[in-house]
This record gives structure tokens, C-alpha cells and sequence, in this order.
């Protein structure tokens, strides 16, 4: 009896981070490049009971628990919004961005900006690099302005017939394995397998996109229905908690 209320409350808490991971996913629909994240489940350890080689043994399970939070990269919707440095990747890879103490981090949110030095930087002003894991500057001489820049699909900078580099793009063997760090970034780590990049040419990933962002892809409708499904899963784990406390009840009950 008491297994059953410890399943019970496994349910319950695991049904609760579920339901966490399905609310932060609702709350970024309109975050730029976000991608959704989904709690996997995985029952526990299993209990032999029965005498050691009795054919009549048998197991009875401990609960579940969260196995891992998976994260979804298929591509998002694409809204146009006609700012020459607003980049959308249409297809595979990532933006590369160096955080404060120059480690590159990757995104899809190509919401980009020009900063007071030149520096081709992000929202929160961290420097976007090349294909060499260089900060780009958009150098403008004297009669040069900023609409005389173009951003190619193969993101190679021009200002006329001057070449400014190309916007770096990565990627991963296991794209699903990087780990979030906030902000709309994400970091490599040892699951994520060999990095790649468009140094050696734009084969293997997406176009590059000018005047366009890459929107969150979240299925409203879907999250929606995972949640109901969550918090009834969780409802069902309650009722099992509650139904093995009033079976004890009744067994101490029984010596009045």
C-alpha cells in the first residue's frame, strides 16, 4: 500500500515538471527562433517478489520519473519584417555569437543590430561572427551608408562591390543535445558530436534570409492538448494517492 502512494506521488511531481516544461512553452509563442522543449517519461526500478527461482515471481514497478527534456529544432514560421539586418535561416545551422567572455554560443534568432563601434551584434550586444569565429564590422567609409549594405543567401556581406565577410553558420551532429543557456542561445557540449560551419562553403545549410525572422515554432493547438493530457495524467496519479491512504485508513481501522 504504502508503493502505491510513493507511485502515486511520483506521478504527480513528474506530471508536474511536464507540465512546467509545456508552460514555458507556451509562454515564448512569440519568442524569436525558440524552440519547444518536451518532457520524456521513463518508469523506475522494478521489485522482484517471490522466492528466489520461483517461476510464479513476478515484478511490480516503482513510479516514473523524466527520462530527459528533449528540445524540437524543426524550422519555424518565417515573418517578414523588411529590416535589412533582421536574418531568418531558412534550412540547417545557426548563428554564432560570443558571450562576455568570448565563448561561442549558437542561435536562431536573427534579430541583429549595427553597434556604435560598427560591430554586427545581437540584442543583448553580444558580437555575431564570421565563418573564422571573428566578430563582423560593417566598415563604412566616408559617402557610404548602411543602406548600401546586402546581406546574400550564402550570408556574404557587401557594402558595392566590397566584400565584409560572410555571417558564420553552424552545426551540429546532434543538434538536439545542445544545451540551453538562456536568452535564445544555446552551448555545445560533448552530445551534440562534431561542430560544422560554413567555412568551407554554404553546402549542408539553410539560406540566409534578409528582412525576415525566423518566429517561434510552437504549436499552440498541440501544447494545448499536452497540457490537458498532463493535468489529467496528473489528476489520475492524485486519485491513486488518495485511494491507497483510505485503503491504510481502513486497515488500521481494523483492530477497533
Amino acid at each position: 500500500m504504502i508503493r502505491s502512494m510513493y507511485s502515486g506521488v511520483s506521478g504527480m511531481r513528474n506530471h508536474q515538471i511536464r507540465m512546467d516544461v509545456i508552460g514555458n512553452n507556451i509562454s515564448n509563442v512569440n519568442t524569436t527562433g525558440y524552440k519547444t522543449s518536451r518532457a520524456n517519461f521513463q518508469d523506475t526500478l522494478y521489485q522482484a517478489m517471490g522466492a528466489a527461482g520461483n517461476t510464479g515471481g513476478y515484478q511490480v514497478g516503482t513510479g516514473v520519473s523524466v527520462g530527459s527534456v528533449s528540445n524540437n529544432f524543426n524550422q519555424g514560421p518565417i515573418q517578414s519584417t523588411g529590416r535589412l539586418f533582421d536574418l531568418a535561416i531558412m534550412g540547417q545551422g545557426f548563428f554564432g555569437v560570443l558571450d562576455q567572455n568570448d565563448n561561442l554560443m549558437f542561435t536562431r534568432d536573427g534579430s541583429f543590430f549595427i553597434d556604435q563601434e560598427g560591430y554586427l551584434v545581437n540584442s543583448a550586444g553580444l558580437n555575431v561572427v564570421d565563418t573564422d569565429g571573428e566578430p563582423i564590422v560593417i566598415d563604412l567609409e566616408e559617402g557610404q551608408s548602411l543602406d548600401d549594405v546586402i546581406i546574400t543567401e550564402t550570408g556574404e556581406v557587401f557594402i558595392g562591390q566590397d566584400s565584409l565577410g560572410t555571417i558564420g553558420m553552424f552545426n551540429f551532429v546532434n543538434p538536439a543535445g545542445l544545451t540551453r543557456a538562456g536568452d535564445n542561445l544555446f552551448m555545445e557540449n560533448n552530445n551534440t558530436g562534431e561542430r560544422t560551419s560554413n567555412e568551407d562553403g554554404p553546402e549542408g545549410f539553410g539560406e540566409i534570409r534578409s528582412g525576415f525572422l525566423e518566429m517561434s515554432n510552437i504549436d499552440i493547438a498541440e501544447e494545448l492538448a499536452s497540457l490537458i493530457t498532463s493535468q489529467r495524467g496528473f489528476q489520475a496519479n492524485a486519485k491513486v494517492f488518495t485511494t491507497a491512504d483510505e485503503v491504510l485508513q481502513e486497515i488500521v481501522a481494523l483492530k477497533r
